[in-house]
Order: structure tokens, then C-alpha cells, then sequence
């Protein structure tokens, strides 16, 4: 099976969250559960098909695109790849099964692209294993129509005529930074605090920039979720566990009022001013955040 994008800007940029806050908004919430539990649901497919799935990832992959790619057997990534899971920008969180893919990333990395939405090229996603191969973006349609026409145990040989060398990865010249910052036992006002005081020792630094202000962009509940999310999903070894684990925490997360205004924030009215609840990671209640975890009274994913 090869999945491929119709759009030449992006391979899939997530699923259509305006549509679930609509339901939410109009107090409909079995309507926005179903459309996790669907998300979900075809992320596993994916997981479990008995055949093997070759995603092209051209262009834009981000959110629920990362889950249809990640479940994937075979990824493929391109020069035009921008690599992103930003749900934390949205009152959510990194769901899809984040916490098993980022999860075999080194823990700064899960950190830092968890947390902060940090977006990472196509050569970075190789040097992280999060990508099989990459292809140049110009052989893309060439590739798809050779998958298509060749044998099962033909896949790799024709992923390899078509692939090159990705280049250095982006993520290579900050990784010092990134390990001082998101390295450690550190919490995530810890890090915050990292990241600016190594603004003020080199204010010019684009990445540290980028860094403090994906902090201040990202909604301080959803941000503590994902780090808990790490700790708690560390023993988790199957995309059903983690994916199951995401759909509970969904349910919770949509509930709360970040979800509706960070939505309206980013993509409704565009303003990017969300009045987040609480406004500060330090204001973030420890006991709310293990509350969400908790798996009482909520239905199963399957």
C-alpha cells in the first residue's frame, strides 16, 4: 500500500480540529470523541495491516499526518519535508502515539519537538529514525508509480534506486543547546528558564528564540502533559497501548476550555493571543495533571 498526498504542499498537516470545536461548542461531544476514536482507530490500522505501508512524506507532515506516517512500515521523506507534532499550540497534546515515536528519540528531542511543536526537516527525521529513506521531492511521483507496479519483496530495492543522501541534518548545529535545555531530571519550568537564560547570554541565537517563544505560544497544561506523558509512557511498547493511552487523554483534554481557545487562537480568528488556563507552567496544578491520567469511567478505544 502507498500513501500519498494529492496536494504538493503537504503530505497531510493534521486533521480538521475547527470541525471538532464546532461540535464541542454546539455541546455535541459524542461527535468529537467520534472524531478521535476514528483518528485513532485508522493510525492502528495502519500499525497492524498485515501488508507493507510505504508513505511519501512530501512536504508538510504534521499531527495526525505524523500518526498516518509514523504506523507506517516504510517512510519516506523528501527536501521539502517540515516535520511537526504542535498540538501543544492548541490546548491538546502530541496524541497519535507521540509518546512511542518521539519516545525512541533521544528524551531532548521528545522533549523539544513534544513540548515546544519545534518543526525538524526531512534529514533530521532520517537521523532519528523517524523516516526510512529519503527521496529527492522531484522523484516523488516516480517512486509511487514503481511501488506500485513492483513486488513485495521488491519494495526496498526500489526505495534505494530512488533514495539520496538527506544532508546534514538541521537539527545537528543546536544539539548542544537542546541537551542543556531539555536534558536531565528537569522540569518544565526548568527548561523554560534554561532556554532564556541562554537567550540572554547570546540574544542573536535564531534557534534559542524560536525556542522561548514556542514556550510562550504553547498552552503550560498542555506542555506538563506531555512531559508526564513521557514518564508515564515509558514502558509502552505497542502503537495499541499508546494510542489507547492518547484516546483517554484526549476525551479529558477536550473538555478542558484550552482545547475551544487555543483552537479559535490559531485557527479561527487567526489572532494568536490565546488566554490559556492557567497562563504559566508554574501555575499548572500537579494534581489536575495526574487527574487526566486516570482511565476511570472512560470507554475504550476498541
Amino acid at each position: 500500500v502507498v500513501l500519498s498526498s494529492s496536494s504538493p504542499r503537504a503530505f497531510c498537516a493534521g486533521g480538521d480540529i475547527r470541525q471538532v470545536r464546532d461540535s464541542i461548542l454546539a455541546g455535541d461531544y459524542h461527535a468529537a470523541e467520534h472524531f478521535f476514536k476514528g483518528e485513532y482507530l485508522a493510525d492502528l490500522a495502519i500499525a497492524e495491516f498485515s501488508k507493507p505501508i510505504v508513505v511519501l512524506c512530501d512536504g508538510l507532515v504534521m499531527g495526525g499526518g505524523a500518526g498516518l506516517a509514523q504506523h507506517s512500515s516504510h517512510i519516506i521523506m523528501s527536501e521539502t519535508t517540515r516535520f511537526a507534532m504542535p498540538e501543544c499550540k492548541i490546548g491538546l497534546f502530541p496524541d497519535v502515539g507521540a509518546s512511542l515515536f518521539l519516545g525512541r528519540c533521544p528524551l531532548a528531542i521528545a522533549r523539544l519537538m513534544g513540548m515546544t511543536g519545534h518543526v525538524i526537516d526531512g534529514a533530521s527525521c532520517i537521523m532519528l529514525g523517524l523516516a526510512s529513506a529519503s527521496v529527492p521531492s522531484r522523484n516523488i511521483e516516480n517512486l509511487k508509480r514503481a511501488l506500485t507496479h513492483c513486488a513485495t519483496d521488491e519494495i526496498d530495492k526500489v526505495i534505494a534506486f530512488y533514495q539520496t543522501d538527506p544532508g546534514l541534518p538541521g537539527l545537528s548545529q543546536n544539539m548542544t543547546s537542546i541537551s542543556h535545555i531539555f536534558g536531565g531530571e528537569e522540569t518544565p519550568e526548568d527548561m523554560l528558564r534554561r532556554a532564556q537564560d541562554l537567550l540572554l547570554l547570546r540574544p542573536n541565537d535564531t534557534f534559542l528564540k524560536q525556542i522561548v517563544s514556542s514556550f510562550s505560544e504553547s498552552c503550560p497544561f498542555s506542555v506538563k502533559l506531555f512531559w508526564r506523558l513521557l514518564q508515564v509512557s515509558e514502558n509502552l511498547t505497542t502503537a495499541d497501548a499508546a494510542i489507547s493511552l492518547d484516546y483517554h487523554l484526549a476525551l479529558r483534554m477536550i473538555r478542558r476550555p484550552d482545547f475551544v481557545e487555543g483552537v479559535r487562537a490559531l485557527l479561527v480568528d487567526k489572532d494568536n493571543a490565546p488566554t490559556w488556563s492557567p497562563d504559566r507552567l508554574d501555575l499548572v496544578d500537579n494534581g489536575l495533571l495526574e487527574e487526566v491520567f486516570e482511565e476511570d469511567d472512560l470507554p475504550p478505544l476498541r
